[in-house]
């Protein structure tokens, strides 16, 4: 059967707080939902328009009339200059599928079909454009090729050709390279101190060395294959930590270098492994379905190093939680998504169990991500970001957008090739970039770099000032 390459890096999609890395059949997904349609109609009142990227600064309806309103320019391709590339574009030798590449310490990496069996790869300099490295002839254990992928860690590369993941040493793939075989539901997850595999089959934790191969400390399937089967490994890579969700709704806390169980944690819910689990300092928080007939879904936090655990948000029929993310030091913020596709922006204090405050928020918000207390929510096409109080601080038209880093955010082109422009938070300070010539879905940032594949080459751009 072939690998979902999703399904195999599940842990690290659902954790991640970046631009989404998806597969090339979501990114056809993803442009094929895109519509235009009614966006400067919902739109608050545009202070500035860079070329086709709206920025809306203001409290909401009521202080509308205080801005100006500009429609974005027609000719946008006639206005705007290319972005400042760095070096030169990086030639595949082939044309390929779409795959994203991805950052890490300083480098991008990315990945692209070869040959019918052959997957190649590659590592270049952020900042020089320059290629480290590349290996060629990487395969799989199926006969024919159906898929791959590339996600990095500062600790290593896993490249998986479907059934097979090739971990390299990310900064020179020659020596230290091993492989790891995952199957269609099992779950690789990446920690500073060790590669862990859950075995869907039994249960199965494995923990791995990053550099060598070998296993660090593993949790007998034996003794979880029973009622407390793992059936989850979440991360919490700032604690050191990792967490493995059972099948009776227990959460074991555990070493990730020595796989030591500290702690079990019995949830004020039960834990259940399809619910969406954000560590956020010493707490865990999990947003999933109901415990009982009529109630939608409800927030459970527990904290890892005292094993208190409390149910801090309940919803009832006719609510879907969109997402969920820490907004603060003892918040979370929630967004829910209604049977009319209107969304709702859910501030909740954790230690008392009660909404800070409950904005409206974007019609379809499909995405929500904060730094300290700015919340961001996104539609894939717009975006809003709220303040500490549940203001709309900032609205961001006819775009894509997300966080940069802690004091910016990102806004890129909708549909193929457009403008990129960086915001300061707070000031809300454009700069406009120039136009990219790819769809953004095959784009990732770090810092003042913006890494995009076309289907010849991978292209890097500056986006620094």
């Amino acid at each position: 059967m072939p690998t979902d390459l999703d399904d195999i890096f599940a842990s690290v999609a659902r954790q991640a707080d970046a631009i989404p890395l998806g597969t090339a059949a979501q990114a056809r997904t993803r442009g094929r939902q895109r519509t235009r349609n009614g966006i400067l109609a919902t739109a608050a009142a545009v202070a500035v328009v860079l070329a086709g990227v709206g920025v809306a600064v203001g409290g909401g309806t009521e202080r509308r009339a205080d801005h100006k309103t500009v429609a974005p320019s027609p000719s946008v391709s006639t206005l705007v200059g290319p972005a400042t590339m760095v070096g030169s574009p990086i030639p595949f030798g082939v044309k390929t599928q779409d795959q994203s590449p991805v950052i890490a310490g300083g480098r991008v990496f990315t990945a692209w079909r070869a040959g019918q069996n052959s997957v190649s790869v590659l590592a270049a300099d952020l900042h020089s454009g320059a290629v480290d490295w590349k290996v060629t002839g990487l395969n799989g254990f199926d006969s024919e090729l159906v898929g791959w992928g590339v996600r990095a860690t500062e600790q290593g590369v896993m490249v998986s050709v479907d059934s097979t993941i090739h971990v390299m040493n990310p900064a020179g793939a020659d020596t230290g390279d091993w492989v790891l075989t995952a199957g269609d539901l099992d779950e690789v997850v990446p920690f500073e101190k060790a590669l862990v595999r859950r075995w869907d089959i039994n249960g199965q934790v494995d923990a791995h060395d990053w550099r060598t191969g070998r296993k660090l400390w593993s949790v007998d399937p034996g003794a979880t294959s029973g009622p407390d089967k793992v059936l989850r490994v979440v991360g919490d890579p700032a604690g050191g930590r990792v967490v493995l969700v059972t099948q009776t709704g227990k959460l074991q806390v555990r070493d990730a270098g020595t796989g030591t169980l500290v702690r079990t944690i019995t949830p004020a819910s039960p834990a259940q492994a399809g619910s969406n689990f954000i560590p956020y300092g010493e707490w865990l928080y999990e947003i999933g379905a109901g415990c009982c007939d009529g109630e939608a879904y409800r927030v459970v936090t527990s904290n890892l190093v005292t094993g208190a655990s409390s149910v801090i948000l309940q919803e009832g029929a006719g609510h879907s939680p969109a997402g969920l993310t820490a907004c603060g030091p003892g918040r979370v913020c929630v967004l829910d998504q209604g049977d009319n596709a209107l969304t709702t922006v859910t501030a909740v204090d954790v230690a008392q169990g009660k909404k800070i405050w409950s904005v409206p928020g974007p019609s379809m918000g499909t995405s929500i991500s904060a730094r300290g207390t700015q919340v961001l929510v996104s539609t894939g096409q717009m975006a809003v970001l709220f303040d500490e109080r549940g203001e709309q601080a900032l609205r961001i038209l006819e775009s894509q957008v997300s966080w940069l880093d802690d004091g910016r955010l990102l806004a890129l082109p909708t549909l193929g090739s457009g403008e990129v422009a960086t915001i300061a938070v707070p000031g809300y300070q454009a700069t406009r970039h120039g136009r990219i010539p790819v769809d953004n879905d095959m784009c990732v940032a770090s810092g003042d770099r913006l890494a995009c594949n076309s289907p010849r080459d991978l292209q890097i751009y500056d986006i620094s000032g």
